[in-house]
């Protein structure tokens, strides 16, 4: 009788199928060589292709070790997501915090930087990342990470006193996390190679901005779209 594959953690859920916790700085620094390796590898060829011990060889550590942390290649995935989103949401919570008392098209702005400046940065990792992404991360968890970035846009676009109270929260908050994360992750995945980032950006902001000065027009009132 074959043996049960082991389940992979969801990306947005915390990555429970991690073995253990680098507490030490050494065994930290393991854990985090496994996982940059692996991202290195993601650029390099599909993830099919990637195994075990090629992410082992290329962060110079023994197979024991991974084991430690990881319970199989969907496992490692999972928590690579689950990190490098976390640290999108980070950065997010930070500019939230930083421009709050900044005019609405301000902080969307800021926000939107936020939360694209690391799939920019490197837009043929993060075309890989997103892919696996669908292959590691289950319905439920994509649902929690969704709500979790629409709670931050809910954050930013009422943060101020120039969010009209009539205006609906929720659904706008939503509409704009949809139009950045798609934009973002469906060119990465789809355009040629390479992109312009600085195009990218801007037709994410200005779908972005077009949406919101519907239902927050005063705040726009003297907004100026690129051209």
């Amino acid at each position: 009788m074959k043996a049960a594959r082991p389940t992979a953690p969801s990306p947005a859920d915390p990555p429970v199928s991690r073995r253990r916790k680098p507490a030490q700085s050494r065994a930290r620094a393991t854990a985090d060589a496994i996982r940059d390796a692996f991202f290195q590898l993601l650029a390099e060829k599909p993830y099919d292709r990637i195994s075990i011990r090629q992410v082992i060889g290329l962060a110079g550590v023994g197979i024991g070790s991974f084991y430690e942390y990881f319970s199989c290649k969907d496992a490692m995935a999972a928590v690579c997501i689950h990190l490098r989103v976390k640290a999108i949401a980070t950065a997010m919570r930070a500019s939230i915090d930083a421009h709050r008392a900044e005019p609405l098209p301000a902080r969307v702005d800021a926000l939107i930087e936020a939360q694209s400046a690391a799939p920019l940065a490197e837009p043929e990792h993060w075309a890989a990342l997103f892919v696996v992404e669908r292959k590691v991360s289950g319905i439920e968890s994509f649902r929690n990470m969704y709500a979790e970035f629409v709670q931050l846009w809910m954050d930013a676009l009422s943060g101020g006193d120039d969010w009209p109270a009539q205006a609906p929260l929720e659904s706008t908050a939503f509409a704009a996390h949809a139009m950045t994360y798609s934009l973002v992750s469906q060119t990465l995945m789809t355009a040629p190679r390479p992109i312009d980032p600085a195009a990218l950006r801007r037709m994410v902001g200005d779908a972005v901005h077009g949406y919101l000065s519907i239902h927050a027009p005063l705040a726009y009132r003297l907004h100026r779209f690129d051209a």
